[in-house]
């Protein structure tokens, strides 16, 4: 069941100036992920993770976010398998993205029977999905099928995993408050701000007020949503808001 972890891979430390300007330059999708993810962290998810007193229970979070953890590497296979010839480019960007995710997944498994979440490993395929994970999940699917590459940027690199780099920065202290530390959840915070940016390189210019400009920005929204939606899910909560296109709170919002 286990395979050895690749802990090898690096990510290039991101330089702060050069993070500033990307910021900067792409500030108008930047900053309504920015405030809609930001409004994502005061939600009753994160008090949750405050107040565990115990690894198991992370439990329902655990074993749903190893099947996240398990098939978004498959999705950016799949993104760099379709690449048209015209954005051979990207390839690299797209692999080691992959790659790097490859095996986190056997990571997070191999803690949860360590700190017995699970009696063995072979547990986690009795695990029932949630409907949000396989949403927020099917999203990037969707995404990867249609080859729309702004999208993709705006909304996996920069959303979605804008709101990753927000939980494990919550998650990974609050395990070794526990005495339950892993490289597994360490690994994540300097891996998600390094994707959460970076990609923003790739995207061509685009004016925020066109129709074009806000399917992106709607679209990044929809996976910050996504993601709130799944994260509650997985402690039991119906529990769904939805953003304007500034990344405020809208009132059509289940909160």
């Amino acid at each position: 069941m286990f395979m050895p972890a690749t802990q090898s891979f690096s990510y290039e430390a991101v330089n702060a100036l050069k993070l500033d300007a990307i910021e900067a330059k792409y500030a108008w999708i930047v900053e309504p992920i920015y405030r809609a993810s930001e409004s994502v962290k005061r939600m009753p998810f994160y008090t949750y993770i405050a107040n565990m007193t115990s690894p198991q229970d992370f439990k329902p979070v655990a074993t749903q976010l190893y099947f996240h953890s398990a098939t978004f590497p498959k999705v950016m296979g799949l993104m760099l398998g379709l690449t048209p010839l015209s954005q051979n480019y990207m390839m690299p960007f797209y692999a080691k993205h992959a790659f790097g995710e490859a095996d986190h997944h056997q990571m997070l498994l191999r803690w949860m029977v360590k700190h017995e979440l699970l009696q063995d490993a072979a547990d986690i395929n009795g695990v029932i999905t949630a409907v949000e994970t396989n949403a927020c999940v099917n999203l990037a699917y969707q995404l990867a099928a249609e080859q729309d590459r702004d999208k993709w940027l705006v909304t996996i690199n920069s959303g979605i995993e804008r709101c990753s780099n927000d939980f494990f920065k919550m998650v990974a202290p609050k395990m070794h408050e526990l005495g339950v530390g892993d490289v597994y959840f360490d690994l994540h915070v300097e891996a998600d701000e390094h994707h959460s940016i970076m990609g923003l390189e790739f995207l061509e210019a685009c004016d925020p007020e066109s129709p074009r400009g806000k399917q992106l920005i709607a679209k990044a929204l929809e996976g910050v949503a996504l993601w709130a939606d799944m994260l509650h899910a997985w402690i039991g909560l119906d529990y769904h808001p939805r953003f304007n296109l500034d990344g405020s709170l809208s009132t059509g919002s289940r909160v």
